[in-house]
């Protein structure tokens, strides 16, 4: 697997030579390497093939904690100063999706998020700003409050990890609740061990299939309009 350099990062470009079928962006935890999902990507491109995967190595905020969560009792100004630091990442990282998505024109229907513990964060951030196909999270977490009004039309798929030692089944309950009350398609499981661990990256892969055949349904829906029909 060869990885190519682009100017924010790397990417996987699949086999075939047309346009991919979808396009997984990898968002890394803090302080993780890009190198550390190299043999994850390996193994879901096996599941995927028509799948093009980038890896942006942009790093999180300085003053922003790598789960993206506040500490229980920290005052309300502290939350909102994460949430700003997590939309102004957003705003670091749009332009980066924008370039990709160009390069290999499509439209933001095909795009597929996936993150890793801040970068779960940070994915989910993205969602209440890009209407996507959907997003598969490890170890992410929401951040509340939510906008009084949402609209994510992609899925949204989490796992959680014992290992991080934050959540339990109660808060995967609570955060799948308060998703789908808001209409959102979202299921969720927690899992043993890390957010790396075989036993995750095996769910993680049935999930990520999941994803990407919405992401090439929407493609086969978008092909088959007729420009015609607005005559």
């Amino acid at each position: 697997m060869t990885w190519l350099q682009f100017s924010h990062g790397l990417w996987l470009d699949p086999v075939a030579q047309e346009p991919p079928g979808a396009l997984v962006v990898l968002l890394r935890d803090a302080g993780d390497s890009v190198a550390a999902l190299t043999p994850v990507v390996a193994r879901w491109a096996k599941i995927v093939p028509t799948t093009a995967f980038a890896a942006l190595q942009e790093s999180s905020p300085p003053d922003l904690p790598a789960r993206g969560l506040p500490p229980q009792g920290r005052h309300h100004a502290g939350v909102v100063g994460e949430t700003s630091a997590l939309d102004h990442a957003v705003h670091l990282i749009e332009p980066q999706l924008e370039e990709l998505l160009r390069f290999y024109q499509i439209d933001a229907s095909r795009l597929v998020l996936v993150g890793f513990g801040y970068g779960g964060t940070l994915a989910l951030r993205l969602l209440l700003r890009w209407s996507c196909a959907g997003a598969l999270t490890f170890a992410a977490r929401l951040i509340r409050p939510l906008p009084r009004i949402i609209r994510i039309d992609g899925k949204v798929r989490l796992i959680e990890c014992a290992d991080a030692g934050l959540t339990g089944h109660g808060n995967m309950r609570e955060v799948v609740t308060s998703l789908a009350a808001r209409g959102v398609d979202v299921r969720g499981v927690v899992l043993p061990g890390p957010a790396l661990s075989e036993e995750a990256i095996r769910h993680g892969g049935a999930y990520l299939g999941e994803l990407v055949a919405t992401a090439q349904q929407g493609r086969r829906f978008h092909v088959a309009e007729d420009p015609g029909d607005d005559a």
